[in-house]
């Protein structure tokens, strides 16, 4: 539990710092929106402006979208972790892990490429449905948000972390599908909101499912291949403390493992039955008594 506070300690710093740098990246993130929006203007996808005005005249849902822009993403997404770590600590870690690279990774591009979102594009026309809903332009939170953190979108990633999660938590039971409205929802809010483009939303979806790939493919260091190369590895260091006055001595048996230091006795952890030196004995007293005959 420490690590996990730890963590959350280091990220929220992180973030904390590159908010901190708004002032200088304020003419890059518009430069990088308004491409953006061009992007989707050639692709056909420039529906925020026109999903965002039919919002602004539906003053209800539009402070029930607001709501559910601030409340839902923290919440929401610390509840399924907190369900997780209760109901299937098997599969705490790696989920834990997905969403630590989620984070590591939003807020890598967040750094190198700062994207201001419709709400805050000059001339845009957009109106801001979570300030007008009461919670301010810099939609304060437990921690201030990054104003040019649009892409990509971290509401998504989460979302669709959660829904992944959530619906593994439920596995054999009914009602699975309906986890995956969650991250739909949460698209749908982030781009009437004008707090995203689609092409942020695109790109947290795969934010998110990539994280969760890398981390079950942790695993994978397991693996005969990635052992033989660590075999190969240790056998090359031990050759090279051998060269420096330090002996390893292992066993064909992996329970017994002997170490040798010039100067003093070596110990063993159970009396090999037959033991293959990787390195020379040095001349002297390290060397092992003559009652033990397996080291020579």
């Amino acid at each position: 539990m420490i690590g996990e506070i730890l963590l959350v300690v280091l990220l929220v710093k992180v973030y904390d710092m590159i908010r901190s740098l708004a002032a200088v990246r304020a003419a890059p993130a518009q430069r990088h929106g308004a491409g953006i929006l061009s992007i989707e203007r050639l692709l056909h996808l420039d529906w925020e402006a026109a999903a965002n005005r039919w919002l602004t005249n539906h003053p209800p849902l539009s402070l029930a979208a607001a709501y559910w822009y601030q409340a839902t993403h923290l919440l929401v997404t610390l509840s399924v972790l907190v369900w997780c770590y209760v109901a299937r600590p098997d599969l705490y870690r790696t989920m834990r892990n997905a969403l630590a690279i989620t984070n590591v990774v939003g807020m890598t591009i967040f750094y190198l490429f700062p994207v201001m979102p419709p709400r805050l594009l000059p001339g845009g026309g957009y109106t801001d449905s979570v300030a007008d809903a009461g919670f301010g332009t810099t939609h304060g939170g437990p921690v201030p948000a990054d104003q040019y953190a649009a892409m990509p979108s971290l509401h998504l990633a989460w979302a669709v972390w959660t829904a992944c999660l959530a619906a593994a938590l439920l596995a054999g039971r009914r009602g699975r599908a309906w986890c995956y409205l969650y991250p739909l929802t949460t698209a749908i809010v982030v781009v009437v909101t004008a707090n995203h483009f689609i092409l942020d939303v695109a790109a947290g979806t795969a934010v998110g499912l990539g994280s969760i790939a890398a981390a079950r493919a942790v695993p994978l260091v397991s693996s005969p291949l990635v052992q033989s190369i660590r075999r190969y590895c240790n056998f090359a260091g031990t050759n090279t403390l051998g060269s420096s006055g330090t002996q390893t001595v292992t066993s064909r048996s992996p329970t017994t493992a002997v170490t040798a230091v010039a100067g003093e006795t070596p110990t063993a952890v159970r009396p090999p039955s037959r033991v293959i030196s990787s390195a020379p004995v040095p001349p002297g007293d390290g060397t092992a008594p003559d009652s033990d005959e397996a080291i020579r």
